[in-house]
């Protein structure tokens, strides 16, 4: 069963280590259409923004929750139990850290992306508002790693609070 579960958190990383390459291949093809990969506006950021702030408020709970485990009278004998607190603990508290700059590079790429594309339309005498644009290769960067770590932490943190139910 060791295995098994050790199969399954391999896979469930190299899922969303592909899910987010994707967004990365396809940002940066020589294409057209690869504009629309990088492109945000406010909608998609504050979207993108909810998913990280509930996994920031998911893993809290589930983090503090596993810390109560380790404060209780009858602590558990068993190593797997004891080693997937740890892993799940520490896991969590990777989402909870990563989710943070993740929001800070989502708002500041986004503003960034924003600037640029007034300053082109400036530059054409347009004046429409604009609350769109496209990230840069950096800002992209940024969010896709971060939002690697906070995922993976997520994921692995409930797999292994999983793995301790299954264990009691």
């Amino acid at each position: 069963m060791t295995y098994v579960f050790y199969g399954l958190a391999s896979s469930i990383e190299l899922a969303i280590f592909l899910f987010l390459a994707h967004f990365w291949r396809k940002a940066n093809e020589k294409k057209e259409s690869a504009l629309q990969w990088r492109w945000t506006d406010e909608d998609s950021r504050n979207m993108w923004i909810d998913a990280a702030k509930t996994m920031i408020t998911a893993a809290g709970i589930a983090a503090a929750l596993v810390a109560s485990l380790s404060v209780t009278s009858e602590r558990p004998s068993n190593p797997i139990v004891i080693r997937s607190v740890k892993v799940a603990t520490i896991s969590l508290i990777i989402c909870v850290c990563a989710s943070m700059p993740l929001i800070l590079a989502l708002s500041r790429g986004h503003e960034n992306a924003k600037s640029r594309a007034i300053e082109e339309q400036r530059a054409k005498g347009m004046k429409e508002p604009i609350n769109q644009g496209a990230l840069s290769n950096f800002a992209l960067g940024i969010v896709l790693v971060t939002a690697f770590l906070a995922l993976s932490g997520f994921f692995l943190g409930f797999l292994f609070l999983g793995r301790i139910v299954w264990h009691f």
